[in-house]
């Protein structure tokens, strides 16, 4: 046998070992590396964005203060009463182009935990499902036992760029006077396909507590409506009771101060459309929340489909497994939920949009409809490509042709024009 082809036995036998032995995996961090850090007190809401501008240190992790477990002490402020909301930290790392099928992050945090990559948030823990700013403070305390317990994550490949990438940290406290701080991370690269297990489980989980937390929202903002309006009821009785009252005492005392009750009354008129607007705007608002949260289900429809494309292209030997896996994906990618959520959700933001544009072109398929339903929400070329999982090219050719449907002249921009309806 010539020397070239034993070395490629001996590669390919190695490889199958390792695919079925399960070691198929690289620490790409562990704990006991360096971090840079800053904690000097309060940054920009948006700092992940702007990292290279501020003054880091660097330590080895854990890093923190008030536990016997740290290896890097840092300052927590000059108020033990009034310690900082949150520490920063960021490191970077190299990957290769395709060199792992997924990854598995793991945090030790105290108290809440925010991780970024590349300034793009990817993972939040035990804080608030809100906007976070510098006096966000976390869920719950960690403590005890909990305080060494890692919490662990796992991501599809798309996470990371090749070339260089920038893992962004927040740390933030349950209250201010909080004992301690630490936080640790560990990255793991994985070659083998039972990370696609993992990646699928996740995913589900995910998709789930999305729609739960929109279902809870849906709920909330129903009740709100409800208190909302009888909060106008009892306050226009009230306040035509008491204008009842002030007429009838007015007209009797002279024709002046009945002359002055209804500017009076003009101007809580003025006053009840000015609440009634805000009202309308409160529940704008309300759909608007809720037509996010549709899109990030349906967008994350699609990393479904795209794990079932990878995993269709896999050789492993346990066929068995890959179907249910398949079978299991094709189960959620099969519902169309998340389609009438997000139509439903988007007719109340833009009052009637699908019945207006059929109106004006009865023609239009309902693929038709939903990219029009993308480009009225600014959505680019490459992100309706990815929910629909086709080719930005295609995109280009379905505006095209509609376009045309629409009978609208070659310099006519289709967005502007749908903005109108």
């Amino acid at each position: 046998m010539k020397k070239e082809n034993l070395i490629g036995v001996i590669i390919l036998l190695c490889f199958l070992i390792f695919s079925h032995t399960g070691i198929a995996q690289k620490k790409i961090i562990k704990n006991g590396d360096t971090w840079e850090y800053y904690d000097q007190g309060y940054l920009e809401n948006d700092w992940m964005l702007y990292i290279e501008k501020y003054q880091w240190k660097k330590g080895n992790t854990p890093i923190g203060y008030g536990d016997k477990k740290i290896t890097t002490n840092i300052s927590f402020g000059g108020n033990e009463d009034q310690k900082h909301t949150l520490k920063y930290f960021k490191k970077e790392i190299e990957i290769l182009d395709n060199e792992f099928l997924g990854y598995e992050m793991r945090i030790l945090r105290d108290d809440g935990a925010l991780i970024y990559v590349n300034g793009k948030e990817i993972l939040r823990n035990n804080m608030p499902n809100s906007t976070i700013t510098n006096a966000t403070f976390a869920i719950n305390t960690i403590d005890g036992v909990d305080e060494s317990e890692y919490y662990i994550a796992v991501f599809e490949n798309s996470i990371f760029k090749k070339g260089k990438n920038t893992i962004s940290v927040s740390i933030h406290q349950a209250y201010p006077e909080s004992s301690d701080c630490i936080f640790s991370l560990e990255l793991i690269g994985h070659t083998s396909p039972q990370i696609l297990s993992k990646l699928v489980e996740s995913k589900t989980i995910t998709n789930e507590q999305l729609k739960q937390n929109l279902k809870e929202l849906n709920t909330k903002f129903e009740y709100e409506k409800v208190v909302l309006k009888n909060e106008n009821l009892a306050s226009n009785n009230s306040n035509l009771t008491i204008s009842l009252l002030i007429i009838i005492i007015l007209f009797i005392l002279s024709l002046v101060i009945i002359y002055s009750l209804i500017e009076n009354r003009k101007k809580k008129s003025r006053e009840n459309i000015k609440e009634l607007l805000f009202l309308k705007e409160k529940i704008l608002d309300k759909e608007k929340e809720m037509l996010v949260l549709s899109t990030k289900l349906l967008n994350n429809k699609q990393y479904f489909k795209e794990i079932k494309a990878d995993i269709k292209s896999l050789q492993t030997e346990d066929k068995a497994g890959l179907k249910m896996i398949i079978s299991d994906i094709n189960e959620v990618l099969l519902k169309e939920d998340e389609w009438l959520s997000l139509k439903n959700h988007f007719e109340a933001v833009y009052d009637g949009f699908y019945n207006k544009l059929l109106a004006l072109h009865p023609d239009l398929t309902e693929t038709e409809l939903r990219h029009c339903m993308f480009i009225k929400l600014h959505l680019q070329t490459k992100e309706i490509a990815r929910i629909l999982l086709i080719d930005p090219r295609s995109v280009q050719t379905t505006r095209y042709r509609i376009k045309k449907k629409m009978n609208l002249n070659e310099d006519v921009d289709i967005r502007k024009y749908l903005l109108n309806i």
